[in-house]
């Protein structure tokens, strides 16, 4: 977990605010209707997410595939609109301001293979019409060093890592004070992957950047976050500081996280099962969205979609959509 004390980090407004955010994928419901052009079903993809992200701090949102955290991320950088909601980045829209960078999870896809890494970072700054003396700051910020043994080279002369550090430095040109990295390390071997964290935390304290960090591996979001928000099917179930969901999580999805991730003990068998089943395809099931997967599940729990609300017991700011937290029994 992030050692950035926290108490300097603090704003009134927060740098991201995000309300309300709800985004549904039209489906066609079959191949004909596809052909004919009927109506599609949705898909929903985001349901009414809330999030903020204050200056110089690292929020991780976790969950698992289809959770929604690659929509939530796109939204934010204005990649695709809300049906709902508002995204505000030091109280702006998203037309007004250009302070976001983006990290996508692979950077092979991200680089183009027929320009240089140099032509690369320059994109955003030829757009913008901005000083092209910030490319070699950018790559060197990246630790991409010297800036002159990168600059002309193109992406199959760089490792796996170097090709990561590029696609940083080009989120880095425009200087921004907010970076969304998606499972920016979720394709890179166990050694880059700490170097690439390191890095995220000397960018956060060097330059004051922060950082909504996309993955589905909490000992990253433990390894990295100050807070942490969990998604389930598009929807925020529990959030508070990365201290209050990682050791003292009240979702029986985030205890479920937990569970899946691989054991320290040398006897055991290796992971737990997640939860039974799999995240739905389809349709939302009604009432708490995780119901049908979830031990602890009662009657009550497919009447009424829980809101986010305190933790029982809770430390201030850890929230849980859970009617039955309160009565979840200790973790072993």
């Amino acid at each position: 977990m992030s050692e950035q004390p926290r108490a300097n980090m603090a704003t009134s407004v927060p740098l991201l605010r995000v309300r309300g955010v709800s985004v549904t994928y039209a489906v066609p419901r079959s191949i004909a209707d596809l052909l004919a052009r009927r109506s599609a079903s949705g898909i929903v993809a985001l349901d009414s997410v809330d999030l903020d992200v204050n200056v110089g701090e690292i929020v991780a949102v976790v969950g698992e595939s289809g959770s929604g955290k690659t929509t939530l991320a796109r939204v934010i950088a204005g990649l695709i609109d809300a049906d709902e909601g508002a995204v505000e980045v030091e109280g702006e829209g998203p037309n007004d301001w250009r302070s976001v960078g983006m990290v996508f999870q692979d950077p092979y896809e991200t680089l183009d293979p027929k320009r240089t890494i140099g032509e690369f970072v320059a994109e955003g700054l030829e757009a913008q019409r901005l000083p092209m003396d910030r490319v070699d700051a950018s790559l060197e910020a990246a630790e991409l060093r010297p800036a002159s043994a990168f600059r002309d080279r193109v992406p199959e002369e760089l490792s796996g890592g170097q090709r990561q550090r590029a696609v940083i430095a080009g989120a880095l040109a425009l200087n921004p004070k907010l970076v969304i990295a998606d499972e920016p390390v979720s394709m890179l071997d166990v050694s880059m992957r700490a170097q690439i964290l390191a890095l995220i935390e000397q960018l956060r304290r060097d330059q004051g950047i922060a950082w909504l960090f996309i993955t589905h591996d909490l000992s990253l979001a433990w390894a990295i976050s100050d807070h942490v928000v969990v998604l389930y099917l598009g929807a925020v179930v529990e959030k508070g500081t990365a201290e209050q969901v990682l050791r003292h999580p009240a979702h029986p999805y985030t205890r479920a996280l937990l569970a899946a991730l691989p054991s320290t003990d040398p006897g055991a068998a290796g992971t737990h099962s997640l939860a039974a089943g799999e995240i739905p395809q389809g349709d939302t099931p009604s009432g708490c969205r995780f119901r049908n997967r979830c031990a602890h599940a009662i009657e009550a729990c497919a009447l009424t979609r829980p809101p986010l609300d305190a933790t029982p017991g809770g430390g201030a700011g850890h929230r849980v959509a859970c009617i039955r937290a309160a009565e979840l029994p200790p973790l072993t």
